[in-house]
């Protein structure tokens, strides 16, 4: 059965609910009638290169909603793809990785290993740029959805909050690839023409080459400033085309004699966890096994915008974050190396470190008793 044409074949608020398997008379009374200042709560957290970031979680019942929903986009998506035959697997992974299925920071950093140059740009306020309007708008126009006007005002109220698509909210990263499609492929346009490679996570833009200079269309070379790059203007008037602007904060150029990140991981060999990285976290585990605890340091940012370090006490769950973040990433590479018949370079530090931790904190800083249970076994002669 097809997700995309009973999409399109919807009607009303009705035909919405029994699409996301919810009952139209609380889908009503979320959209309608429940006061919009309870359908949210707002929280911040910190960024990892410094600033706040304003989440927006959804309340239980819509959160529901729109993760249904989410997961009815996602499927439209397969099935369009499908229709304009791409491939959904790891040998056809396209532009866009954020938020999408078999899609990760690692299949998005792949694209970029061993370049002369890796040059990284963000989309200012992502997010929050993708209004009521443009949500509706691209439901209403798109050429694979068509919606009905009803319907398609009735996602854009499911996504929306305060005319914006908010962060915290299941169904806006994939609304936001949706309607960023456009932009991809005057990217993809720009990256082909001057020999680049081009991938986006969310609104991290990066471009890669080998070319001997780095092509002016994309970014430039800021003359007596040193290292400093500014935006070329192919890229600035295809972002302002697409109704995005690009955080020139966060414009920076990567050289292959230093080290070279996308998406918090190191390319310029292979796609790796930095050591900088490794080195934190084998040092706050160190710390967590002989003390007991151990500190968790992380940037902000001062009222004139320097970065700070800001350190309070760790909690056992934000290291199992990090240590399972590191093992995926040894994962990835090591069924790279299977697939492509070359053997993996082993970790065992990292495994050993990962089960030390795991056994302390199972055992040792537990919040309850562990009953461990031994089966006897009786020999009958």
């Amino acid at each position: 059965m097809s997700q995309l044409n009973d999409l399109k074949s919807a009607a009303s608020l009705k035909d919405v609910a029994d699409l996301l398997e919810v009952k139209v008379a609380m889908l009503s009374f979320i959209l309608y009638k429940k006061p919009k200042v309870s359908l949210y709560s707002k929280f911040d957290i910190p960024k990892r290169h410094g600033g706040i970031r304003e989440i927006w979680a959804p309340e239980y019942h819509l959160k529901l909603i729109q993760h249904r929903l989410a997961e009815l986009l996602q499927d439209c998506v397969e099935e369009i793809n499908a229709l304009d035959g791409k491939e959904n697997d790891s040998d056809h992974l396209g532009v866009a990785h954020g938020f999408k299925r078999k899609r990760t920071i690692m299949t998005n950093a792949r694209a970029h290993v061993t370049r002369r140059y890796v040059f990284n740009v963000d989309i200012h306020d992502f997010f929050g740029t993708i209004n009521f309007g443009r949500v509706r708008g691209f439901f209403l126009k798109e050429k694979h959805f068509l919606l009905n006007p009803a319907v398609a005002t009735v996602l854009a109220q499911i996504a929306c909050h305060e005319n914006k698509l908010p962060q915290g909210s299941p169904c806006s990263p994939v609304i936001s690839n949706l309607i960023g499609h456009a932009l991809d492929m005057l990217l993809v346009r720009l990256a082909h023409s001057t020999g680049c490679t081009y991938t986006r996570y969310a609104d991290d833009l990066t471009f890669s080459t080998n070319k001997l200079a780095f092509p002016a269309r994309v970014a430039m070379e800021v003359a007596g400033k040193g290292d400093e790059w500014v935006t070329g203007s192919g890229l600035e008037r295809l972002i302002a085309k697409s109704g995005f602007s690009l955080n020139e904060k966060k414009t920076r150029m990567q050289y292959k004699d230093s080290r070279q990140e996308v998406t918090g991981l190191s390319v310029n060999r292979k796609v790796n966890v930095t050591a900088t990285y490794r080195y934190r976290v084998r040092a706050m585990v160190d710390s967590l096994l002989k003390t007991g605890g151990f500190e968790f340091v992380y940037k902000t940012q001062d009222a004139l915008g320097h970065d700070v370090l800001t350190g309070t006490v760790g909690r056992n769950h934000q290291l199992m974050g990090m240590l399972a973040h590191i093992d995926s990433v040894d994962l990835f590479n090591k069924k790279l190396c299977a697939d492509n018949n070359r053997t993996p370079t082993e970790t065992p530090g990292r495994l050993t470190l990962f089960r030390r931790f795991l056994y302390f904190d199972a055992f040792y800083a537990c919040s309850t008793p562990v009953l461990v249970c031994v089966t006897a076994t009786v020999v009958v002669k």
